[in-house]
């Protein structure tokens, strides 16, 4: 993995470590706080839907905010945008605490939200700035897999943390993350786009790159496919409390460690991937990976009536895992066919994967059905769509040679 040449920068090391703090900023914001709802209620003097709108908030800042931050990524480089973002959030996560108004709490939600998704969208970015090809795979496999250890720990870490120190200590960890994320970008990541690759064109013709990305079907297809099978690991972590708490019965600590036993399928196929990255190509992983995952999805549909929390686990820790592979690698391919608007396609396919994540779990939330059968159709109808999407797209780009080679 060699980094671009006139930007000699930090080690690779280095580099990853400081966008994966950045990138940390949604799944601590997101998993965290939520074993603190009923302290936050009774902080607030509000009801549980106050709390549930500041979540809600929180996925919609994030989606819109991607589509604020890539072009500006593109126009001014990558540090400015980026070092404000991380500004934005640490400020959000300070009046968090301070605030005892529902509706102001609310609204700074959707304020640390846009703060929390810089790091995401110019992460990625700078990503496709220093690499490319199989080495772009890696480097986003492996800053996938550091991402997911947010959700790995943070529902247990927020709970002990809630039952020793209380519920503003949530947001003070929050805070303490953001100013070191700060520290590290400001002292450790050099400014990856050049002046003159940088888009001096009106923000209003940058947005327009909106338009011409998801007109490609070499950016379309494995964005929206990456955008699906995450949207079922969002199914997964809405539907989780209502099947393991509630069906199956688990204690607080019990779900803990559930969830992150599941959360950990992320990190072991992040592992997997990099090593398959050496001897396939990412589309052939893609290939192969998307039927897999609508295979478990439907096992999973046939034990969604069980009470044996094993046989729900095992089909459950498959397909996140698999979700997690597919992410990777769908990110490396519509980012690679995004070059010369990184920014831009960044900042869009955090959208779809925020828009559709926000769809898939409020669909689940909706559903009134018995046992896990919710949880099971948020994890296998958008990985059937993914993999309809994907066959599709592969179809048409056997056709093209033959009709109009390019």
């Amino acid at each position: 993995m060699t980094p671009t040449e006139a930007r000699p920068g930090p080690s690779t090391a280095r580099l990853i470590t400081v966008l994966a703090v950045l990138s940390i900023f949604p799944p601590l914001a997101t998993d965290l706080y939520l074993s603190a709802f009923g302290e936050i209620q009774q902080a607030l003097h509000t009801g549980p839907a106050t709390l549930e709108l500041s979540l809600s908030v929180f996925f919609l800042g994030l989606c819109g905010g991607q589509l604020l931050f890539g072009p500006l990524a593109d126009r001014l480089g990558r540090k400015r945008p980026l070092l404000v973002g991380a500004a934005v959030f640490c400020a959000a996560s300070l009046l968090l605490m301070l605030t005892r108004t529902p509706w102001v709490f609310v609204a700074l939600r959707l304020v640390q939200a846009l703060g929390a998704c810089a790091g995401m969208v110019i992460g990625r970015a700078v990503v496709t700035d220093c690499f490319e090809g199989a080495d772009a795979a890696r480097v986003m496999t492996l800053l996938f897999m550091l991402v997911t250890l947010g959700p790995v720990v943070a529902p247990l870490l927020g709970g002990l943390l809630v039952a020793r120190f209380g519920w503003i200590s949530v947001f003070l960890l929050m805070l303490g993350v953001g100013l070191l994320a700060l520290a590290l970008a400001w002292a450790l990541l050099p400014e990856t786009l050049a002046p003159e690759k940088r888009v001096a064109a009106p923000l209003s013709q940058l947005l327009g790159d909106y338009g011409r990305l998801l007109a490609s079907r070499d950016f379309r297809v494995p964005a929206l496919a990456s955008a699906l099978v995450l949207g079922g690991v969002f199914a997964f972590i809405t539907a989780s409390p209502r099947v393991l708490l509630g069906s199956m019965g688990l204690g607080r600590i019990q779900y803990g460690l559930a969830f992150g036993l599941v959360a950990l399928g992320l990190v072991v196929s992040s592992f997997l991937n990099n090593r398959l990255l050496a001897s396939f190509q990412v589309r052939t992983l893609v290939d192969r990976a998307l039927p897999l995952l609508a295979l478990v999805g439907l096992v999973l549909l046939a034990v969604s009536g069980t009470r044996h929390l094993a046989l729900l686990l095992a089909p459950l820790w498959a397909a996140v895992a698999l979700a997690g592979l597919l992410s990777a690698n769908g990110t490396a391919l519509a980012m690679a066919a995004a070059q010369g608007r990184s920014g831009a396609g960044s900042a869009l396919l955090g959208a779809l994967q925020f828009g559709v994540a926000f769809a898939c779990s409020s669909g689940v939330a909706l559903l009134d059905l018995p046992r896990a059968l919710p949880l099971a159709l948020g994890v296998t109808v958008p990985a059937l769509l993914a993999l309809a999407l994907w066959r599709s797209g592969r179809q048409r780009e056997a056709l093209v040679p033959a009709q109009s080679p390019r």
